[in-house]
C-alpha cells in the first residue's frame, strides 16, 4: 500500500490539500492583483475573481468526475480520437478564432473563452504516455529511427505548428518539451536524446530570427534595462515589484504594480504581484507548497505498477509544477518572456481547468494501484491461509498414521 507522505496518511490527500491551499492563494492573488483593472474595465472590481472562482468549481468537478469516476485507462485507450478532436479544434481556432492582443488563440462557447492549446498540454501527455508506455510494457525501447516509435513525437509537432500560427511561440515549445520529457523518461537512448536536443535548439533559434518581436525579446531578456521604457519595460517592472517586495511584502492590496505599471499582473505576471505583497518570505512559501506537490504526485508516480501510469503521472508533473517554475523563472528574468501561466496563481480558466482535470487523473491512477496492491495483499492472505490449513490437515493425517 501506498506509505505515508509527511503529515498525510498518503500523497493523495497531500495533492488535495495542497491544491486547495494554492487556489485559496491564486484566489487572494488574483483579486489583489486584477481589482484596479477590473474596475476600471468592467465596472466591478470582482470581475477576475468571480470567474476564476467559477472556472476553479467547475475544474474541481471535473477532478472529483476523472478521479472517482472510469478508469484512466479509458483515457489512454481512446487517445488517437482525442488526438484528432483537438487537432480539429486548432485548426479552428486558426481559422475562425477571436483575436486579441494581435494572437488568435480563443474561441467562445456560449459567452465563454476557452484557449484550446491550454487543452493540447493534457491532451499530448495522455497520447504520449499512452503510446510509449505500451512500447514500454511489450519490452521495446523508444526509438527516434522507427516510424511507429517515432509517432507520438510527430502528432505534437503537428500540434506544435498549429499553435505556433496562433502565433504563440511559448505554448507550442511547453508542448514539444512536454512530449521530449516523456521520451526522456521512457529510456530514449543518449545520443538520440542529444540529437533530439540539437534539433529543437537549432528550430527555436531558427524561430526566433524570422520573427523581429521574438528576437527582440531574447535581447531584452539579457538586458531588460537597456530599453526600461519600451520593450523592457514589463520584465523591468516586474524586478522592481519583486525587489520592492523586501522580507515580508507591502501587504495584501497595497501592491503598487497592478496599478497600471506592470501589463499583465494578474495572468502571465502574477508572481511579480504576489512576491510584492508576500515578500520573500511568501514566495518562498509558494515555492515550498509547488515543491510538496510535486513530490506528492511523483511519489503516486513511483508506486505504480504500469508503465503508461507512470509516464502519465510524470507528464501531468511536468505539466503542473514544471510550468510553475518557468513562470517563476521567467518573472523573476531567469527565462524570456514566453508567456506561462503560473498554476492555480495566474488569472486564466482554461488552464485552472485542465490543470484540475490532469490532478483527477492523477488521483484515478491511486486509486487505481491502491487496488491492486490491495487485491496481491489479498491474494497473499488467502494463499497463506490456505498453506496453513493444508499443514494443519496434514498434521492431523500423520497423527492418525500413528
Amino acid at each position: 500500500m501506498y506509505k505515508r507522505f509527511l503529515i498525510w496518511d498518503n500523497p493523495k490527500d497531500a495533492i488535495l490539500v495542497l491544491t486547495l491551499l494554492l487556489m485559496t492563494l491564486g484566489c487572494i492573488n488574483v483579486f489583489s492583483a486584477s481589482f484596479v483593472e477590473a474596475k476600471d474595465m468592467f465596472d466591478n472590481g470582482y470581475y477576475y475573481l468571480y470567474r476564476y472562482a467559477g472556472f476553479g468549481l467547475a475544474g474541481l468537478g471535473l477532478m472529483a468526475f476523472l478521479g472517482w469516476g472510469p478508469s484512466y485507462k479509458v483515457w489512454l485507450r481512446h487517445r488517437q480520437i482525442w488526438y484528432l478532436i483537438l487537432l480539429v479544434v486548432l485548426i479552428c481556432v486558426d481559422l475562425f478564432g477571436v483575436t486579441n492582443k494581435g494572437a488568435q488563440r480563443w474561441l467562445y462557447i456560449g459567452g465563454l473563452s476557452i484557449q484550446p492549446s491550454e487543452l493540447v498540454k493534457l491532451g499530448i501527455i495522455v497520447l504520449g504516455a499512452g503510446s510509449l508506455g505500451e512500447f514500454l510494457k511489450r519490452g521495446q525501447r523508444v526509438s527516434l529511427f522507427q516510424i511507429n516509435k517515432c509517432l507520438p513525437l510527430m502528432q505534437a509537432v503537428a500540434f506544435a505548428g498549429l499553435v505556433l500560427i496562433q502565433p504563440d511561440m511559448g505554448t507550442a515549445a511547453i508542448i514539444l518539451a512536454l512530449m521530449f520529457g516523456l521520451y526522456i523518461v521512457a529510456g530514449l537512448p543518449l545520443m538520440q536524446l542529444m540529437l533530439l536536443l540539437g534539433c529543437g535548439v537549432i528550430l527555436a533559434v531558427g524561430f526566433v530570427l524570422v520573427a523581429p518581436y521574438r528576437l527582440a525579446r531574447v535581447q531584452i531578456w539579457f538586458d531588460p534595462w537597456q530599453d526600461a521604457g519600451n520593450t523592457g519595460y514589463q520584465m523591468v517592472q516586474a524586478l522592481m515589484s519583486i525587489g520592492s517586495g523586501g522580507l515580508f511584502g507591502t501587504s495584501f492590496g497595497m501592491g503598487t504594480g497592478k496599478f497600471f505599471y506592470l501589463p499583465e499582473a494578474h495572468t502571465d505576471f502574477a508572481f511579480a504581484i504576489f512576491c510584492q505583497e508576500w515578500g520573500l518570505a511568501g514566495a518562498t512559501l509558494l515555492i515550498v507548497l509547488f515543491l510538496l506537490l510535486g513530490a506528492a504526485i511523483q511519489q503516486i508516480a513511483l508506486n505504480t505498477q504500469s508503465e503508461e501510469a507512470f509516464l502519465l503521472v510524470t507528464g501531468i508533473n511536468f505539466l503542473i509544477v514544471g510550468q510553475a517554475v518557468a513562470n517563476m523563472a521567467m518573472v523573476c528574468g531567469l527565462l524570456p518572456v514566453i508567456g506561462v501561466p503560473l498554476t492555480f496563481i495566474s488569472y486564466g480558466g482554461t488552464a485552472l481547468v485542465v490543470s484540475l482535470a490532469a490532478l483527477g487523473l492523477v488521483i484515478n491512477i491511486f486509486y487505481a494501484e491502491a487496488k491492486q496492491q490491495q487485491e496481491k495483499v489479498n491474494v497473499a492472505a488467502a494463499f497463506e491461509e490456505r498453506k496453513q490449513e493444508l499443514l494443519k490437515r496434514r498434521g492431523r493425517f500423520r497423527g492418525w498414521q500413528k
